[in-house]
């Protein structure tokens, strides 16, 4: 129930612990307390902290294993394309900085870092001479098809 509370978190909002309950119970775990949700984000290092539109969410803070994108993800992201300087990440309305954090999660020699606005994330290249591969590195990370 951890690795499935774990990815619910990855891949969705949650302002209360009841509707995180409610998925699980969905996703066909019987008798899930609100108690039994507490402690499995308590060890999965959770905080509530405020999203773009300044709504309260819960959010993984500790990062002891890669995230796992799955087409969720990848359904948010309307392109992905760069001018030589930056790759920009074009999201729908409030996915940016969910896709900035999984950009962010794990260093890579290509990327510098990101911004994430509402809407549209920035990737900050290493070196602009390799533009390309950052853009490629981007679109692995959210799984989108070179």
């Amino acid at each position: 129930m951890t690795s499935a509370c774990k990815r619910l978190l990855q891949q969705q909002s949650f302002s209360t612990q009841d509707d995180i309950r409610k998925q699980l119970i969905a996703m066909g775990f019987e008798d899930v307390s609100q108690s039994t949700v507490s402690r499995l984000l308590s060890r999965l290092g959770v905080a509530k902290v405020p999203n773009a539109y300044g709504k309260k969410v819960y959010c993984l803070t500790v990062e002891s294993e890669p995230v796992q994108v799955g087409s969720s993800i990848a359904s948010q992201i309307e392109f992905i394309t760069h001018n030589q300087l930056v790759v920009v990440v074009k999201t729908h309305p409030g996915g940016a900085q969910l896709v900035a954090r999984l950009i962010d999660i794990q260093p890579h020699a290509e990327i510098l870092g990101t911004v994430g606005g509402n809407d549209t994330v920035m990737v900050a290249p290493k070196d602009i001479t390799r533009i390309d591969e950052c853009e490629k590195v981007v679109k692995a990370r959210l799984g989108i098809p070179a």
